[in-house]
């Protein structure tokens, strides 16, 4: 992903999706859609690849967390409840 990333408006996105799409797919091209006056960026077609870079990250960091929550219960240091205690507190 060595090209420079690209901002165009909601409009010019959808005049030329196609384009924009196989620039992601084919060139690792980013474009950020902005709107509005201030041209805020709303969204972005992006690289596949980056999307599941991230999800993978996501995932390995939700799995570090539930470790250390189990660690946590494992040495007495986090308070335990049962599913049915939890939603009888809830009122379900």
């Amino acid at each position: 992903m060595s090209v420079d990333p690209v901002e165009q408006s909601v409009a010019e996105v959808r005049d030329h999706f196609s384009e924009r799409v196989n620039r992601a797919a084919y060139g690792g091209e980013v474009t950020y859609v902005t709107r509005g006056r201030k041209h805020e960026r709303v969204a972005a077609i992006v690289p596949i690849e980056l999307v599941e870079a991230y999800e993978e990250m996501l995932d390995q960091e939700d799995g570090r967390i539930a470790q250390q929550r189990l660690e946590e219960i494992r040495s007495g240091d986090a308070e335990v409840a049962s599913a049915e205690d939890v939603a009888r507190e809830l009122g379900l």
